[in-house]
């Protein structure tokens, strides 16, 4: 059922108590999310994960683009925005106003990170430049996404996952031979630079101290993150100038690795890059004598395009004589590094996710509705982080956090409101 207003302002007033941060990594930190889309909000969600109190703040009038993409409006979930929302209290703040920014500053005082990732020189203008709230804060720690950096020529040009993905070469080495640079069905590099921005707010928070010391800058463009990942193709392009182009779904630099499809039309990933597991493939297949075959002999002859080819026809072919659960069983028992390929629905039917628990199952507190979300993806012992909730409605924590973080009384705060500075 759709909770009020107040039960949704209880709700936040409990998730604020003590004890759900009690043992968390970043238990006593607070990061204040000013920022939008994937990237940056996603590395807020993952340091909200570890136990830092997260607010997002929002703009009244232009909430997060994020809350609009694959809006479902049959139950009024907003699927990408209750799983990057998770564990934050969203504000709202309007910093045209002379108020707006009071109560923004007054926030960095009171918190050990900003999150922002507005476009170079948004800041500045504004009246909210990293110097001075470096001044206000000296402990404060400003995470910074762009789509290109804070320096260089193409420093003021906005940024995006899916330019950032072009820029980085991913998208021209993705896909197939002869056809299209091919862009993810997904933010990869929002996601990748979420990732390496949180690990150095960790790393910074090390030497910071609210209010005190060790405030900096750290500076994450989208591009930079996803094209580290592409690092041994930039180095080998250095060493022997030949370019490289897509390959599809294989390994430039070892064979057999692939995805094959099965007789009933589903389909196996499978790598036997290194040799051992290579030879024991063409031994489950009854074809030992491809080991000494001067054209699979060794990696080097089997990564030669025209071998690469004639190889995975003949993989391919052995897998079109079973189903899956035959290759499967005969890859398990052989020890050949193959598994399935499943869609969604295959996912939520999988027993390992079950019994990891890859995925949490939590109530929305706003509409009652259950919702399944990935959790939080590593294991320590203890507690290493914990999604407590999913993302709440646009502006709903303005109360609990203005009366209890800054001090404002109901008066004040209906006042902001009537004035639009929240």
């Amino acid at each position: 059922m759709v909770r009020s207003k107040d039960e949704l302002i209880k709700f936040i007033e409990g998730q604020r108590k003590p004890c759900q941060y009690e043992g968390l990594p970043l238990e006593g930190k607070r990061v204040l999310d000013f920022s939008t889309v994937i990237a940056a909000p996603y590395t807020a969600a993952l340091l909200g994960d570890a136990g830092a109190e997260v607010i997002k703040i929002e703009n009244p009038d232009d909430p997060d683009a994020l809350r609009t993409w694959g809006f479902i409006e049959a139950s009024g979930i907003e699927p990408y925005y209750s799983v990057i929302g998770r564990n934050k209290f969203p504000v709202t703040i309007n910093l045209k106003s002379a108020d707006g920014k009071k109560l923004f500053r007054e926030l960095v005082r009171k918190s050990d990170v900003l999150i922002e990732n507005m476009r170079v020189g948004v800041m500045d203008r504004l009246g909210l430049g990293h110097e001075m709230l470096l001044q206000e804060n000296p402990g404060l720690v400003i995470g910074k996404v762009s789509g290109y950096g804070m320096t260089g020529p193409h420093a003021t040009q906005p940024g995006f996952g899916t330019l950032a993905e072009a820029f980085s070469g991913f998208s021209y080495l993705n896909g197939y031979p002869g056809g299209s640079p091919t862009s993810p069905p997904m933010a990869l590099a929002d996601f990748t630079t979420g990732v390496h921005l949180a690990f150095a707010v960790s790393l910074a928070l090390i030497a910071a101290k609210r209010g005190e010391r060790g405030g900096q800058v750290i500076d994450v463009s989208l591009y930079e993150s996803l094209f580290g990942y592409l690092g041994p193709e930039f180095l080998s392009y250095t060493l022997t100038g030949a370019i490289p182009g897509p390959i599809g779904n294989e390994l430039r630099a070892a064979a057999p690795r692939n995805n094959y499809q099965t007789k009933e039309g589903k389909w196996i990933a499978m790598s036997c890059s290194a040799q051992k597991p290579w030879e024991t493939l063409a031994k489950a297949m009854g074809r030992a004598e491809l080991i000494s075959d001067p054209r699979f002999k060794t990696n080097v002859d089997r990564i030669k395009p025209e071998n690469r080819l004639q190889l995975n026809t003949i993989i391919q072919q052995w897998y079109l004589t079973m189903t899956n659960e035959e290759a499967l069983t005969i890859c398990r028992r052989e020890g050949i590094t193959a598994g399935p390929i499943p869609n969604m629905e295959d996912i939520a039917k999988d027993e390992h996710y079950r019994e990891r628990k890859t995925i949490i199952e939590m109530e929305d507190p706003a509409t009652g509705i259950m919702l399944k979300m990935p959790d939080v993806t590593f294991r320590m012992l203890g507690r290493p982080g914990k999604i407590r909730f999913p993302g709440l409605p646009h502006g709903s924590a303005n109360e609990v956090i203005y009366r209890d973080i800054l001090g404002y009384s109901a008066e004040q705060i209906a006042k902001f409101k009537s004035e639009a500075t929240i």
